[in-house]
């Protein structure tokens, strides 16, 4: 079979709002939304995390369904093997290897076995779910990248953009991770350091891979998104040459979530019903004014091609 495997792949750094859109694309007629499936061998056939539709992951009959139509079972593919290659040539470190002709050539060698995997699992997904796109939240521009060196892939990508303030800001906030089967745990948190340079990073890394690829390439601030999100759905579906009949809206600002078969991720994955999108400003009141000011320093350059504004007016906190 040669058909194209259409992928929506939404790139960026982690707590800019990939979760809310990617389930919002997912509820739509021919879509499915697998969530961060570049995880899927570590946390979904090694660690048996739970999908989003509550069920751990090697129980759930969606992904059972799409791991025979690839493998023949879940038996059938080594995931040790498959973490293996990610580290190998997968990471944000191999971007560089990306920029170039060689670099490409050299990757595409040592991933062949890789990529063929990722084929089949990405077209079984397909067969499995009756579905025209994939939408892959997972984020990493390197993974991104790879995905699009598969053979018969037809990649978009969404390039998702948040204040920087506001990501630091989430990322300091102590979350806990419900997707294991103990239900103990909590999310990785990072320091303003960390997560400012990493926001530069990866968005970056994203424009630099994509910005040529004009019709397959749009940028989204999560701002944007979040006050209108029914323009930001239409303008993705004009990308990727795809309607819809009904969007999953109940009213300018509320969307209609039902469950996903998502992988890892922010646990509002697991979140069905309306849900009321609104910007989140919580930092800009809360977040320490030396944290501000340091993200700022950091990030400035970037977030001015964002075009965040670098001082902000004091706000009072939330009660």
């Amino acid at each position: 079979m040669h058909d194209k495997i259409k992928v929506l792949y939404v790139a960026g750094w982690g707590r800019s709002g990939s979760t809310i859109l990617t389930n919002i694309l997912g509820q739509i007629d021919g879509f499915v939304s697998v969530g961060e499936i570049n995880f899927m061998w570590k946390h979904g056939l090694i660690e048996n995390r739970l999908c989003g539709c509550g069920a751990p992951f090697r129980e759930c009959e969606h992904w059972t369904e799409a791991l025979n139509g690839a493998f023949g079972g879940p038996g059938g593919v080594d995931p040790y093997r498959m973490v293996r290659f990610q580290e190998a040539g997968v990471r944000t470190r191999h971007v560089p290897l990306m920029l170039t002709s060689w670099g490409r050539r050299y990757l595409r060698s040592r991933l062949s076995e890789y990529l063929s995997n990722l084929e089949r699992l990405y077209r079984a997904i397909l067969n499995s779910s009756g579905s025209r796109v994939i939408v892959d939240s997972s984020k990493f521009p390197s993974y991104g990248y790879t995905l699009g060196m598969v053979p018969n892939v037809e990649m978009y990508v969404v390039h998702l953009v948040r204040d920087p303030r506001a990501v630091s800001y989430s990322w300091l906030k102590k979350k806990l991770q419900p997707d294991k089967e103990d239900g103990l745990g909590y999310m990785h948190r990072f320091d303003p350091v960390k997560s400012s340079l990493m926001w530069d990073a990866w968005n970056l890394f994203t424009e630099m891979l994509w910005r040529r690829s004009t019709k397959r390439y749009m940028r989204v601030r999560y701002e944007d998104f979040v006050r209108r999100p029914r323009e930001t759905v239409e303008r993705i579906l004009e990308m990727v040459g795809e309607r819809a009949p009904r969007l999953p809206f109940a009213g300018e600002r509320e969307a209609e979530l039902g469950i996903s078969h998502t992988i890892s991720g922010n646990p509002n994955r697991f979140r069905t019903g309306t849900v009321e999108l609104r910007p989140d400003d919580e930092w800009k009141g809360r977040m320490r004014v030396r944290d501000k000011a340091l993200v700022t320093a950091l990030t400035l350059p970037v977030m001015l091609r964002h075009r965040y504004p670098p001082v902000l007016l004091p706000q009072r906190p939330r009660p």
